[in-house]
């Protein structure tokens, strides 16, 4: 039997470890090819095979060699896990859709509105939910109390978001982030939450973690929260984008009630812990591709899961 030939990226990662991960607890007859622009990604042990790959900001050599990897190996289909690779997928998904190879990306109008944060805050405001008041860095006039938000418009994960207590600390930083948004501070750090939907176009499914930070940024703790009221935010979100995958909405609880301020339009990096708890998105997308029925399982009513580190070790000589 042909092995099914896998291609994840960014295999330096924590998101795309966590991808490899769940495949490899999905089925056995795969083949990963772990790409990664760092010789020393630790992913890339965790795949059959390593290749070095140029960086998805030198456009033109990372597509070239991205078709030169997917045609020598046959490639099935491809993960892509940062957000740079994603946009190169994203407008260049001709080229793999022609030759039926099936790249794990959401549709244009999803990456196009949530990997810009000011459109994702005017499409929920569309929609009639919840969302942070949101302006435009040139346009912004003192309308937010302190502590306020500066980030970056185009989504870069976290980094460059920059809290801001006074008007001293806006001025310095107002010009030292390109395309720079001023966004609304929502609640505190303790009531942040993570909520995955998956949809297959038709049912809608979700799980929510409320999650502690630590390791640079990384989600080190998670709980499952189970919640009416953020299920049907994420029912709603999923609904509107007419979502048929995978993606990942941030909020914090406030008096007004859950707010979502992030929507990544990409696996994040709790997929992993998701997996655990039974809400398999990887499995679940790659059944959707091979037109296969997909199945939610009950999940656990509750549970914490905890980050661990571990070390790989490369032969210098």
């Amino acid at each position: 039997m042909r092995k099914t030939n896998i291609l994840v990226t960014g295999v330096g990662g924590d998101i795309a470890q966590g991808i490899i991960k769940c495949l490899k607890e999905t089925r056995d007859n795969l083949y990963l090819l772990g790409v990664d622009i760092d010789p020393y990604a630790a992913g890339g042990k965790m795949a059959s095979k390593f290749i070095l790959a140029p960086a998805a900001a030198e456009e033109e050599k990372y597509l070239e060699f991205i078709k030169y990897t997917v045609n020598k190996y046959k490639v099935d289909y491809v993960f892509p896990s940062t957000e740079p690779e994603i946009i190169v997928f994203h407008k260049h998904r001709d080229y793999f859709s022609e030759r039926k190879i099936e790249i794990f990306i959401n549709t244009p109008f999803i990456i196009d509105t949530f990997f810009d944060k000011y459109q994702t805050a005017l499409f929920l405001k569309r929609i009639g939910l919840a969302y942070p008041s949101t302006f435009l860095i040139n346009e912004y006039n003192g309308q937010l109390r302190y502590p306020l938000i500066i980030k970056p418009r185009i989504s870069r994960i976290s980094k460059q978001i920059i809290k801001i207590a006074n008007t001293e600390e806006f001025k310095f930083y107002k010009n030292r982030i390109s395309e720079a948004i001023v966004q609304e501070y929502l609640g505190d750090e303790d009531e942040e939450y993570t909520t995955c939907v998956f949809s297959d176009g038709r049912r809608r499914h979700s799980i929510t973690f409320k999650r502690r930070l630590g390791y640079g940024g990384l989600s080190k703790k998670v709980e499952l929260v189970i919640n009416k009221e953020i299920n049907a935010l994420a029912d709603a979100i999923a609904k509107n984008c007419n979502l048929r995958g995978s993606i990942n909405i941030q909020s914090r609880k406030t008096p007004r009630g859950f707010v979502p301020f992030e929507i990544n339009p990409r696996f994040s990096s709790t997929v992993y812990f998701r997996h655990c708890f039974g809400f398999q998105d990887v499995k679940w997308w790659l059944e959707l591709f091979e037109k296969k029925p997909v199945t939610f399982p009950s999940r656990y009513k509750k549970g914490i899961g905890v980050r661990m580190l571990d070390e790989v070790f490369f032969d210098a000589a």
